[in-house]
């Protein structure tokens, strides 16, 4: 059955003796039958280490991207993909040959705005009208994954993309795309938020003023549309593109990190950021489209046994680049335990990630899976419990991010693989649609009826003219009418919003500790009196609690 509603009815006689009654889907673009393949781009990052050129990229056409392994040892050194982005800035520095310099020279180097231009619009278009997006990234350490979807985004550097109020020339794919979901905003669109991280066996709602946990099982559930969410993490309806910096910014701020010798700054688990677009449907008044983004910085696909807790040390060059110098392992080997410990859980749901793309290409090329079917399993772990099945209904981009040297090849040769596998998998898009309350229909009725006035007079010579003083000061009242108006609506859409269970949770918990005389940090700003903070070896940890004296 096509969910349109478009159909004509056809009959066909056989034989002379009888029709057959048949009905035809007329819309031409028969969404609902329609499949697509997983879109993959692979992007190389700069050089960081003095060794040969690795790898060869090159952008044939708009989609037709070819990446080849050099001074390999492996048999297969050719693979083809949606985009190729060669971006190892800084190669000269690096390259240790005339040779591998020259293979370098021959290759075209994509910044963010190009990398944007070959695929952000067309994803742009896809949410828009209404489907889930899912973007993810996935490679080595280090690789230029988060740097990829989001940009800079550590939050003590002023190249951070969550500090420019306008497009900046670092901004990844995922700033690009907010920002002009903003700027293309009209009345009863709704922006909503929600930010977490996996790390082992727990999820942190990062939008929680106190980052709450719980195990990742916990209220994991499938939504009326059938894409996985996790009910008790807090969201937040977000009024403009600064909301959304800021938001972002409290956020990200509450991510486990730590410095590995592939990366000063590595996530220490698999980060998902949602952004849910509402926007009413121009044919059916009561009922509003719902797009949605799922933004999936997945950790480092490193085994964990190569990892170590790593100190660095910061160099300049004559160009005015900077680069983190990896300087060893730290001294404390305890900390290189803890990261290999997490690591081990990191490994294990990648591996059953990897597994279950495998698996899936490997059905799909034998013809026994239909588009946006799964196969059973593969749901042990966080990562893929929470984003198959979503990722088989959605239009998902996967981020491929790998190094350029010669000694990182088994990585690459590994990422490369996963990819491949991706690119065969067949999805089956769908949209999903929420109903507007009586609420925001009558605040919308109003706010056309008001526009409608408001042209109709500007129409017979008003806009503040001076030749009617009358009608010039009737636009002005219908103009305070209608900002008033927008407001009321911006309100009510912002007041359907979050999530109650976590507000009431965070609640709890802070009666809780306020009887045993502790006061929250994130609810104690106004606090005058002095007081002790706690002091926890993980940092994150440290002055959660007030006590205060």
């Amino acid at each position: 059955s096509c969910s349109c509603g478009l159909w004509i009815c056809a009959s066909y006689v056989v034989k002379r003796e009888c029709s057959i009654l048949f009905f035809v889907c007329v819309r031409a673009c028969t969404r609902p039958f329609m499949s697509v393949s997983i879109q993959v781009s692979v992007r190389c990052r700069p050089f960081v280490c003095d060794d040969e050129l690795g790898v060869s990229m090159f952008q044939n056409s708009p989609d037709e991207g070819e990446i080849n392994l050099l001074r390999s040892k492996y048999s297969t050194n050719r693979f083809a993909f949606s985009w190729a982005w060669w971006s190892a800035y800084g190669y000269k520095n690096h390259c240790a040959s005339e040779e591998s310099k020259n293979d370098a020279d021959s290759m075209k180097l994509i910044d963010q705005a190009t990398m944007y231009e070959a695929c952000g619009k067309k994803i742009q278009e896809q949410l828009y009208d209404g489907n889930a997006i899912v973007l993810f990234a996935y490679g080595l350490s280090g690789s230029g994954k988060t740097f990829t979807v989001f940009g800079p985004d550590a939050v003590d550097i002023p190249e951070a993309w969550f500090k420019w109020s306008e497009p900046h020339k670092m901004w990844g794919v995922f700033p690009h795309l907010a920002y002009e979901c903003f700027q293309d905003r009209e009345d009863g669109w709704k922006l909503t938020m929600k930010y977490f991280q996996n790390v082992v066996d727990i999820v942190r709602d990062l939008m929680s003023p106190v980052a709450q946990e719980q195990n990742y099982k916990q209220g994991m559930r499938k939504d009326k549309d059938g894409f996985t969410d996790i009910e008790w993490c807090s969201s937040a309806v977000l009024k403009d593109w600064d909301a959304m910096r800021t938001t972002f910014q409290g956020a990200n701020a509450r991510k486990a990190i730590a410095p590995t010798q592939f990366n000063p700054q590595s996530t220490r688990g698999h980060c998902i950021m949602t952004l849910e677009v509402e926007k009413p449907k121009k044919d059916d008044p009561s009922t509003k489209q719902k797009g949605r983004v799922y933004v999936c910085d997945l950790a480092g696909t490193e085994p964990a046994g190569d990892v170590v807790y790593a100190m660095y040390k910061k160099k300049k060059f004559d160009d005015g680049s900077i680069e983190n110098q990896y300087q060893g392992p730290h001294p404390d080997k305890q900390k290189t335990k803890e990261l290999q410990d997490q690591g081990k859980k990191i490994n294990l749901s990648l591996s059953e990630m990897a597994q279950f793309f495998m698996k899936m290409a490997d059905a799909i090329k034998k013809k026994k899976l239909k588009p946006g079917q799964s196969i059973p399993g593969c749901n042990s772990y966080f990562l893929c419990k929470y984003l198959k099945d979503t990722m088989l209904c959605a239009r998902t981009y996967l981020f491929c991010a790998i190094r350029p040297e010669v000694k990182f090849h088994p990585y690459t040769f590994s990422t490369l693989g996963f990819a491949k596998n991706a690119s065969v998998i067949k999805l089956q898009p769908k949209k999903a649609t929420t109903a507007a309350t009586p609420a925001e229909r009558k605040l919308m009725e109003e706010l056309e009826k008001m526009k409608l006035m408001m042209a109709e007079l500007q129409a017979g010579g008003g806009g503040g003219g001076g030749n009617d003083p009358a009608k010039d000061a009737e636009i002005q009242r219908l103009q305070e009418m209608l900002a008033n108006q927008q407001k009321n609506l911006a309100d009510e859409l912002a007041g359907s919003g979050g999530h109650s269970e976590s507000d009431a949770m965070l609640e709890r918990q802070k009666q809780e500790y306020g009887r045993r005389g502790i006061v929250m940090t994130a609810f104690g700003s106004d606090e005058t009196e002095p007081f002790f903070v706690n002091i926890d070896e993980d940092e994150f940890r440290s002055e959660r609690f007030m006590y205060v004296l």
